[in-house]
């Protein structure tokens, strides 16, 4: 049976908002433009097409049955999103504070190593962890969904995931585009985007805080 939604508009929109900060487009930018700019077209896609099916299977397990994990290991909502909020306010201060996360980056020998023929090797890590995935991205996921009952709210959750991980996948195949046309200012909007999810962290951290103590 149907349950009323029990999310409003403005929580799907901060479920988005979270996701893409956890993201940060310009830092991933970053990353994949220095990753794949020695692919070819076609590995480019289907390195792209890889990740993005990464992450929708980590999301989707983590919304769907996440709580249920969370249930059989004794673990509280209030706790996750305490953890959550402090996996993003962790995350959101590189980003603040040194801008463009080049500590995840091929660079020199480094990329080097890895052969054209092993592209395979770079869609796990770095591209799927933590570029697109990290900790906090699945703490919060499991905790939003863990806040509803709705078949409606599970299905905006993964209509969000699914719009999340389409943009994931342009971000990965014109990223060295963009990384040409906005060159110093990715590190600009990386810190921009490190402030935001601040922010989000300090609001997930007082929600978790006050659920947990019953302020």
């Amino acid at each position: 049976m149907v349950v009323s939604p029990m999310m409003d508009s403005s929580q799907y929109l901060l479920f988005f908002i979270t996701l893409l900060t956890l993201l940060s487009p310009p830092a991933a930018i970053a990353v994949f433009s220095t990753v794949t700019d020695r692919f070819p077209k076609d590995i480019t896609r289907r390195v792209a097409i890889r990740v993005t099916r990464n992450y929708i299977l980590v999301m989707l397990v983590s919304i769907t049955i996440g709580e249920y994990i969370l249930a059989g290991l004794g673990l509280s909502t209030p706790a996750l999103m305490i953890t959550g909020g402090i996996a993003a306010f962790i995350a959101g201060m590189p980003m603040m504070t040194t801008g463009q996360k080049l500590d995840v980056t091929f660079r020199g020998a480094d990329y080097e190593s890895v052969p054209r023929a092993d592209w395979e090797s770079v869609v796990a890590v770095p591209l799927t962890f933590p570029v697109v995935i990290g900790g906090a991205t699945i703490a919060i996921a499991i905790s939003t969904a863990n806040q509803t009952d709705s078949l409606l709210d599970y299905g905006a959750l993964i209509g969000i995931v699914l719009l999340v991980a389409a943009i994931i996948y342009v971000m990965i195949i014109t990223a060295n585009r963009a990384a040409q046309m906005f060159g110093g200012s990715l590190d600009i909007l990386t810190r921009m985007t490190g402030i935001i999810l601040i922010a989000i962290a300090i609001e997930i951290l007082h929600d978790g805080i006050t659920g947990l103590f019953g302020i």
